[in-house]
Parts: structure tokens; sequence; C-alpha cells
């Protein structure tokens, strides 16, 4: 056998892990075809240094490729965090399993808090306490229980469900023995797995928060390693930067720059409403309707928030097949209004166009619904709008027109169009209204506890890439446009039916709904069987991913001449209840999403999308 890969060993192969990277790692969207979750990733790590360290040589750019991919998506985690946390696990004496790292200095503390059945107890040694009174306050509404101690850990008892964490000086002086956790700037090393479960601080993590960014966690290596910190320099945007940008958010989003209400900007769009929950739930409470098969990160967190903020409840309205956006939301506030213990707010989230349907609301039926709603309950009503697949729909401004006392307020998840796909961020945008103002401020505040507002390579990554979204957004609308209407002529061919394409009409277009992705039911197979059937969605991805121009992916909005193509059932809506991903199917088949860049060989496209729709119907009806 070969020698045992220690830290120190992998210390030595640190510089040449930082000299590899491949490209690829650098994104936030990963090859989704074949994911090894951090363990996976870690061993086969681990395997490349142990016969590198055999055998001589170095390791390079091929190596790391072969190694695979962690996880699809950086929220989650990235390759180059997750070796971070490789090293961090094997300095410890651990499985990767048990080390976390987050780009908030918080969210250490604040994910075992979000996850523990007792109270958490956090020796600190000589250090000060990391939240004010007020804070603690918040975190108590969310069901947290926190007793901090100025001191080491002792033999003091604790309850029986209670978690024990200190910081990494108090536990070097302490008694290691009682404690389940240590927590350091950025990072989270669980002792014991059966007290702090690493899974529900993963879902915690990927709901709320992110690991270190890939520029964090480059510097991070190389401290590692011994080598000048570098990664970082640069990165910083400037204050008339980052001014002219948020300022160009509240254009994109339809309201007037307002320099008193600028936009919040989150290290991830989830920590957004993270913080928008988090205000809602610790302000009065709030009814949340969402729809039953939204991006399923919106629908998990809100669970997650609901299940321990007694101030939260989720409800939920259809939109899946043929069902009308409208009359979904009009049921269900209609059945909320006829109960009786309705929170002070009710918060209507939409998105617009809708994931993955793709369907745009009238918007004054809409509004005309919340009125009606408004007026039965007394209650006051928020809207929530997800612009991420069209974020210069100007969609406040509509809203406006028709209800100018209607609190608005934009969500948009900016790893897509935004920043081209470069990084991870989200924003929180207040339209005119005094009450939609005062709703951000609690949310900047949140995210300030929290402290998943953007970090500064991601401000800078932002205000490199936000000139022209407008433009890529239709240019990339008109790639779907010529695709869809090659693959429904396709299939009318070979199948002898017309398939209806979820995507946005060309009316919708033009009131600035430009998406660049639509989703579609194949026709089942002549005489396919039932596991035929609900195999085909995936066969067709497989098939178009095989070629260089697509990549299996779940994003959207990116700049890099590549098809996005991925079976939302098994991947964006992971965390949603099967009955309710059920629906979308049709004959048994699942729904397909592809997405489009703004610039790529539209012909070449067109012709893979042909050829996968002749294998899948070999013969033409």
């Amino acid at each position: 056998m070969g020698e045992k890969v220690t830290s120190e060993v992998m210390r030595g192969y640190l510089g040449d892990i930082l000299e590899a990277i491949p490209a690829e790692w650098r994104g936030t969207t990963f090859r989704n075809s074949r994911l090894l979750q951090r363990e996976g990733f870690a061993q086969n790590m681990i395997d490349l240094i142990a016969e590198k360290k055999a055998a001589g040589g170095r390791i390079v750019e091929a190596d790391l490729r072969a190694v695979g991919n962690a996880e699809d998506y950086l929220r989650v985690s990235s390759n180059i965090s997750t070796t971070l946390e490789l090293f961090l696990a094997l300095e410890r004496g651990c499985s990767v399993s048990q080390v976390f790292t987050f780009a908030s200095r918080s969210m250490p503390v604040i994910s075992v808090l979000l996850t523990a059945k007792g109270a958490v107890h956090l020796y600190l040694g000589e250090e000060g306490r990391p939240f004010s009174e007020a804070e603690e306050q918040v975190l108590a509404k969310l069901g947290a229980t926190l007793q901090c101690h100025a001191a080491v850990p002792g033999a003091t008892a604790h309850g029986a469900e209670d978690v024990v964490l200190a910081v990494q000086s108090a536990y070097d002086t302490g008694n290691k023995d009682v404690v389940h956790g240590v927590v350091a700037p950025h990072v989270l090393h669980i002792r014991n797995p059966e007290r702090i479960a690493p899974a529900n601080i993963l879902v915690v993590r990927k709901r709320t928060a992110t690991p270190v960014t890939t520029p964090m966690a480059e510097g991070m290596l190389q401290r590692l390693a011994g080598l000048p910190e570098t990664a970082l320099e640069k990165l910083r945007a400037t204050d008339e930067g980052v001014l002219e940008f948020r300022q160009h958010l509240q254009l994109l989003s339809g309201t007037p720059v307002s320099p008193g209400s600028l936009p919040a900007v989150f290290s991830v769009g989830l920590a957004a409403i993270c913080s928008l929950w988090v205000t809602l739930a610790t302000g009065g409470g709030a009814d949340i309707l969402m729809c039953s098969t939204a991006y399923g990160g919106s629908s998990q967190l809100t669970d997650v928030l609901s299940a321990r903020a007694h101030g939260l409840r989720k409800h939920t309205f259809d939109i899946q097949g043929t069902t009308d956006m409208n009359a979904g939301v009009e049921a269900s506030l209609t059945r909320m209004a006829a109960q009786p213990d309705l929170f002070p707010t009710t918060l209507v989230f939409v998105e617009i166009p809708t994931n993955p349907d793709m369907k745009v609301p009238n918007l004054e039926q809409l509004v005309a619904s919340i009125a009606s709603y408004r007026s039965a309950t007394g209650r006051e009503v928020l809207l929530l709008v997800d612009t991420t697949f069209a974020p210069g729909s100007g969609v406040m401004g509509k809203f406006r027109a028709l209800d100018a006392d209607l609190p608005v307020l934009v969500f948009i998840s900016m790893s897509k169009s935004i920043s081209r796909g470069h990084t991870v961020a989200g924003t929180m945008v207040a339209n005119h209204t005094p009450r939609a103002a005062e709703i951000l401020r609690g949310a900047a505040q949140a995210g300030a506890l929290f402290d998943t507002t953007a970090r500064p390579d991601q401000l800078f990554t932002l205000t490199e890439n936000h000139h022209g979204v407008e433009e890529r957004c239709q240019s990339a609308y008109e790639v779907a446009r010529l695709v869809g209407t090659t693959l429904q002529a396709a299939v009318r061919d070979r199948r002898g039916v017309d398939m209806p394409l979820a995507f946005v009409t060309p009316e919708q277009a033009k009131m600035g709904f430009t998406s660049s992705t639509f989703s579609f039911n194949l026709p089942p197979p002549e005489g396919g069987t039932p596991e035929v059937n609900a195999a085909l969605a995936q066969r067709f991805v497989d098939l178009l991913t095989e070629h260089k121009e697509f990549k299996p992916c779940v994003s959207f909005g990116q700049d890099n001449s590549l098809v996005y193509a991925t079976v939302p059932a098994t991947s964006t809506q992971g965390a949603i209840r099967e009955e309710d991903k059920a629906k979308q199917a049709v004959g048994g088949v699942q729904l397909v999403r592809l997405s489009f860049p703004p610039t790529i060989n539209v012909e070449a496209v067109q012709k893979i999308v042909s050829e996968a729709v002749c294998e899948v119907f070999p013969t033409p009806n």
C-alpha cells in the first residue's frame, strides 16, 4: 500500500492543484451527468494524490478533470471549495463530510442553530459575542436557543439534545471531549455527527448561504500552501461601479432610481429570499403563497424556516400542464381567505416567467385577485416577483400602472444573465412604495446578521458583467425561438403530433419577458411502455449532451455558446413533492428544459435537435 495521504502530504501538492485548476472549475454550474458529492470527489482527489506520491510527477489539469465533479452548482459545493474542505478535514483527522466552509462568518454558528434540537452552547474563551442582543432576539424567533459562555469548555453537563460549540481558541485550551463542533472564521468542523448532522448542515448551507467563493477558496489554499495570497487581488469594485450596478437593477426591475432605497445584494439568490423570510417571520408573521413547482431551493428554504419559525406559513398554488396561472393563484387566495388564523401579512410569490413552465400571468387579473383578497381579509398583501428568467422586464412599472399602492419586491438570481454565469449572487429590489422600502431595509439587516451579503469578489464580477444584459436576453430569446420552431417541426414530422412548447409568446416577449428557456413534454413513443416513457426525457437530454454544443446543466442565462439541458423533476425541482412533479408529466413523459446563450451556431444546434428527435422516434408517423 502507498503512503497515507495526510494534510502534510496534500500540502505538498496544493501548488500543483492551484496552478492546474481547470477553467470550468471556476464557473458556477457544472456538468450534472455524473455527480460524486463531496465525499466521492474527496476520495478521488485522495487517490490522485496517493498515485502521484507513489509514482512521482506533478498534478496537471487533465488529472483534475478526471477527478470529476462534486456537485452541479457552486451554491451546493464547488470542486475548489471541496478541495479546501478536504485539506481541512485531513488536518483535523475527520471525513470531508464533517467540514463545511461558508462565505459568511456568521453561518458556521447559525447553521447549527437552525438544525439543533436543543440549546446551542457556544464557548468563546476570550473572544467577544458574535451577535448583538437584538440579533440574538431575531435568532430566538427562528426557534434558536443560543447560550454564550465567556469560558473554555469544561466538565459542565448540558441537556441530552443540547449542542456544544467552541471557537477554535477555546477548543484548543478546553475540554475537547465535550465539544460537538468547532467554529473558525468561515469554517464549521463537526466533531460529533450524531449531535450535529452533516446532512442537515448541508441543507442549511445550500438553502441559505454558500460555501466560500472560488477566489476566497483559492486564497485560503494559497495561504495553506505557503504561497502569496493573490487570488483576491484586484477583485474589488469601486464605489461608483457598485452604485451604478445597483441603480441598473432598479431600472431593470421597472422602478425609478431611488438613492434612499437601493437594492440589497446578497452572496447567493436564496440568501436574499431567506433574509426576506426572516424579516417577515420576526416582524409579525406572514402567510407565503407560492407555486407548488417553484424552484426547489425556494420551496425547501420556505419549508426549513417555516418548520422552526412561528411566524411563517407556506401555501401553494398549481400551474402544471394546462392549468391557468391566474386561476391557480385566485383559487388558493380564495381558500386562504376562508382561514381564520391568517398572519397580519400575506406575501404572494410568483415567478414571471415561471420555472419550468414559462408561464406569464395576466397582470391585471393578478392585481385584481390580490385586491379582492385584501378586501375580504383585511390583511396587508405584498407581491414578490422572481424575474430571473427575464430580469429586464421592468415588471414593477407594469404593476405600478395597475395599482400604485401595491408594495412590490423583485428578486433576481444573478448567477444567470446578469453575471453571465461568472458568479453566484442575488438581489432584492423594492418598488416606489414606503412599505416595500421598509421591508427591503429589514431584509438587508437580516443579510447582515447572517453575513450573507455579497462578497467583494462577487461585487467586482457583477459590476464588470451587468452591462448589456437587456441585449443578451433579447438575443438569447431569439436563439431559443428559432431552435424551438425546429424542435416542434421535427416532432411533427417523426411523431405526427403538434407538441406544444412551454415558452413565452411573442406578445409576452414584446412586453419584456424575453426568456432564453423553454420546456416541453415529448410525446410518448408509439407503443411505449410506462418504463420507456418515464425514461424518455432523460434519454433525450443524454442524446443532446453527447455533443459539444450542449451541457447537462441546471442553470440558464449563460454567455458561453453552450445550450444547457436538464430534466427539472430530477434537478432544479429535486426538493419538490413527487405528487407535484408528477403533474408536469404528460403521457408518463417528464418535462425537458433547454436554455440558450445569446450567441451560438444556431444551424448546428438545430441539426443536433432534429437528429435526437429522429433517434427517439425512429419510424416516421
